[in-house]
């Protein structure tokens, strides 16, 4: 099992809007790549200073499917459409 971690920071123009579309369009990708196990996401909850603006956990079967996740052209476009315009920082993790 190869789980999969993204803790997104948003620039400061990003708005309210962008990012609720990017929460819908990251669950129906998670219901179109059948590579994925399960798929989490959301905003920070705002608990502490310093945080990540919105999280990813995702599982994968192996890393062939987080692989192919990775290539999946869907995928490709969901980044280039909602995560880059509105993308400051990123940190990943896979374990």
């Amino acid at each position: 099992m190869v789980t999969h971690v993204v803790i997104f920071t948003w620039i400061a123009e990003a708005t309210e809007a962008q990012i609720v579309a990017l929460g819908e369009a990251m669950t129906q990708l998670g219901y179109e790549l059948a590579e994925l196990v399960t798929m989490r996401h959301g905003p920070d909850l705002q608990y502490r200073d310093g945080n990540g603006d919105y999280a990813l956990v995702a599982t994968f079967a192996d890393q062939a499917a987080w692989s192919a996740y990775q290539a999946h052209a869907s995928h490709k476009a969901f980044v280039r459409d909602f995560v880059t315009p509105i993308q400051a920082s990123r940190l990943t993790i896979q374990f």
